[in-house]
């Protein structure tokens, strides 16, 4: 069973291993390894200050899943630039744990007035968004705070307000 609630700083360090979980273990067919090393930097002092900054930000939606009293996943949201930044799940017994996390940042930005949210997905995860429903914009490189640039996939999700 997943349990889905709000970051809080005291989670930085566990969602920076997380990701770099996440991303050794899910992204090493589609990235040569100076991209993954890039990428998946760890847990470093800045990273975790930056992402304590986040989770502080009152204009983004910071969210972690639990499986079994462990963090397994997260997800980052901000609703006024339309944006989704992240939705990392490291391997785990649980199934569905990035469809649970991206359903639940979604309502919460759509809640808190976004009216789509474009993401820059990672090459592995390219097929996991068009499952839930965003599209393909465009497909170039995202420059990573190191400077190395990745492919990417530019993506989206408008909020279908028939419902």
């Amino acid at each position: 069973m997943v349990k889905i609630r709000p970051a809080t700083p005291a989670d930085a360090t566990a969602m920076l291993l997380v990701h770099r979980e996440a991303v050794l273990s899910k992204a090493a067919a589609h990235y040569a390894p100076a991209t993954l090393d890039a990428w998946a930097a760890g847990a470093t002092p800045d990273r975790i200050a930056r992402i304590e900054q986040r989770i502080a930000d009152p204009a983004s939606v910071v969210l972690v899943a639990e499986a079994a009293d462990e963090i397994v996943g997260y997800a980052i949201a901000v609703p006024s630039e339309n944006e989704l930044r992240a939705v990392y799940v490291k391997p785990n017994p649980t199934r569905h744990v990035g469809r649970a996390l991206l359903a639940e940042v979604e309502k919460r930005a759509f809640d808190r007035g976004a009216e789509s949210l474009a993401c820059s997905a990672s090459l592995n995860a390219e097929a996991f968004y068009k499952v839930n429903g965003y599209t393909e914009e465009s497909r170039g490189q995202h420059r990573m705070r190191t400077g190395e640039l990745m492919d990417c996939v530019f993506m989206r999700k408008t909020l279908d307000r028939s419902n």
